[in-house]
Formats: structure tokens, C-alpha cells, sequence
């Protein structure tokens, strides 16, 4: 089946981190019940199982059963949904036998399923501030084909954020993958904490479950994982290796660690090393501690950050460092 063949391709390309949990690539995964997630909205209640890879959580799945609509136009929606860690929706897979369908029961195609798989990965979707009400047009009626009965014709405001036909399916599983279970597989997880949930959090490629993870981090966590803080953030997006070095920033550092962090910086993007250079300059301690190792790395900087870097140097009015500033600043000048 064309639709089920695709799904499986669908889970598989947005779970990495149940490939990647492990030191033993052929450790299998093991889920069992977490907790029952309860919602009235959609009259169901479903056990969410946890995902284990060598004993450490790596992920969560549900196998859903659900009644989207209160009319007979709309048949059961079977689904497995995955969540990573931190509760973020991963993908979702058919089961077998029970395709997805939409109005008058036609099956999804290839492209619905893609569709789909892009509405619930947006987290910013207009479906979270819609009511279920407000999904269609109750004066426009819309007569189906297969059975008797009618339904109301979908709203063009409402058609770009669903899946043609499948109006409230697509409405019920954004709610379901976004919706309040997110807090509930969040608090489970801090329940299950522990060093290797963390590395799992980290290693995700979404920037919200890392930050979800760095936040719990002390000054003492961020210090022991040093290097490992160093190998996520070429792999993170801004944000992460921002929020990663502001925070190693504020860590007593020994010189071997800061002249790594120096090094590193060297492999991301403008922004995050921007960040790193306006940390610096704002406090004195750092400005001396990184002065020398900085420089000594000067070709890692475009000019620009060269300049700032300098000049916010030079307002803190460090002695030692005057006459290398001065040296700089007036070869800058004459060019």
C-alpha cells in the first residue's frame, strides 16, 4: 500500500533519536506504558508508552483509536504517534490495514500524508487558536456521495492549514500531537531524569528539546559536560550554541577549556560568535582571560568582529592591553 509504505518512511526520517540513543546501534527498542492521557474534547484516552534503548528513555508513542467528528462522515482515525523527550511531536506511522481517510472515506494519498506530516510539525499552526466549531461553514452544505448525509463546506481562511477532506482529522491530531500531552510527557521525563536522558535531549535535532534540556543544567553540569556542550554546537541551531556559550561564559573555566571554546567557535555561524565577542567585552574578568587567546585566533573573526572586539576592549581601558589596541586600531585607521 502505497500510503502505508510512505508513512513508515515518514517515522523513520523524523526519529533519529531512537537510532541514536545508543553506543550499540543494534540495541532494540522497548516501549511500555508511561501513563493514560485523557482528553474530552475527542472522548479518548490513550496510554502513552515510553521508548527505552539499553534501558534509557529515548522517546514516546501512542497507538490511537480516535472519533474526530459527531457525524458518520468521519470514520476512526488509527494512528501511531511519536514524541521525542521533551514532548515535541517526531512523526507519526498507519497501521496496518487502517489507512487515513478523508470525506466520502477516500483514502489519503501520498501527498495528503506529507501534507500532514508538515501541519502537525507546526507548532505555530492557526488550528491551536481555532475551535472546533469554527472548522466549517455550516450555511455552505456539502452532500456526500457514499452515504446520507450532509456537512458544511471547509472556510478558505481555515483550508490551508488542513488537509483537504480531512478537516477534522487533521484538527484532532494537531491537538493531539501539540496539545496538553506535551506537559504531560514533559513531566514524566523530569520524573525519569537522569545523565543519559540529558545526552539524549541534547542530541536531538530540535532546538526546543535541547534548550528544554540545557535549562536544567547547573554551572557544575555545564563544567562536566564541557565537551561534549562543545561537540552540540556546530550540529545546533543559533540559539542553542548562543545559549550554550553565554552560560559557559559564566563558568569558572580553566585556561585549556577556554581556549577550546575559543577554537570552537571558529565552526559556527555569525551569530553565535557575535554573541561570544559581546560576552566578552562586557566584563573585565573575561575581557583579560580571553584577550590573549582571542587574538592569538584572530583569523577566526571576520573583520568586523574584529573591530567590536577591539573597541569594546578598548572602553574597558585595560592597561596591559593598551598599546597591542593601539597598535591595531591605528593600522585599522590607515587602511
Amino acid at each position: 500500500m502505497r500510503t502505508f509504505s510512505y508513512s513508515i518512511f515518514l517515522m523513520f526520517c523524523s526519529l533519529p533519536f531512537l537510532l541514536a540513543a545508543t553506543s550499540q546501534p543494534d540495541a532494540q527498542v522497548i516501549c511500555r506504558k508511561a501513563f493514560v492521557f485523557k482528553t474530552d474534547e475527542f472522548a479518548v484516552a490513550s496510554p502513552i508508552n515510553i521508548c527505552l534503548k539499553n534501558n534509557v528513555p529515548v522517546g514516546y508513542q501512542a497507538t490511537l483509536n480516535m472519533a474526530v467528528c459527531d457525524d458518520k462522515l468521519c470514520a476512526n482515525v488509527y494512528l501511531k504517534m511519536t514524541w521525542d523527550l521533551a514532548g515535541n511531536f517526531a512523526g507519526f506511522d498507519t497501521l496496518q490495514g487502517k489507512p487515513l481517510t478523508k470525506f466520502d472515506h477516500k483514502r489519503f494519498t501520498d501527498a495528503d500524508y506529507r501534507k500532514l506530516d508538515q501541519i502537525l510539525k507546526d507548532r505555530n499552526s492557526m488550528l491551536r487558536v481555532l475551535s472546533k466549531n469554527e472548522l466549517v461553514d455550516k450555511s455552505v452544505v456539502v452532500k456526500s456521495a457514499t452515504v446520507d448525509a450532509v456537512t458544511g463546506a471547509t472556510p478558505a481562511t481555515v483550508k490551508k492549514a488542513v488537509v483537504d477532506g480531512a478537516v477534522y482529522s487533521s484538527y484532532a491530531l494537531w491537538h493531539m500531537a501539540n496539545g496538553a500531552v506535551r506537559d504531560s510527557i514533559r513531566a514524566f521525563t523530569l520524573r525519569n531524569y537522569s545523565g543519559e536522558v540529558v545526552f539524549n535531549l541534547i542530541d536531538s535535532e530540535n532546538f526546543e528539546t535541547q534548550i528544554f534540556a540545557l535549562k536544567r543544567l547547573s554551572v557544575n553540569d555545564f563544567l562536566q559536560q564541557f565537551d561534549r556542550l562543545l561537540i552540540a554546537m556546530p550540529k545546533s541551531s543559533p540559539v542553542v550554541s548562543a545559549y550554550i556559550i553565554t552560560k559557559l561564559l559564566s563558568c569558572k573555566l580553566s585556561h585549556d577549556q577556554q581556549l577550546k571554546l575559543v577554537k570552537a567557535i571558529s565552526g559556527l555561524d555569525g551569530y553565535s560568535k557575535s554573541i561570544f565577542i559581546d560576552r566578552i567585552i562586557a566584563e573585565k574578568e573575561l575581557a583579560v582571560a580571553f584577550f590573549p587567546l582571542v587574538s592569538a585566533n584572530f583569523q577566526l573573526f571576520d573583520e568586523r568582529l574584529q573591530n567590536k572586539f577591539m573597541q569594546g576592549i578598548q572602553k574597558l581601558e585595560i592597561q596591559e592591553f593598551k598599546e597591542q589596541i593601539k597598535l591595531y586600531l591605528g593600522t585599522t585607521n590607515e587602511q
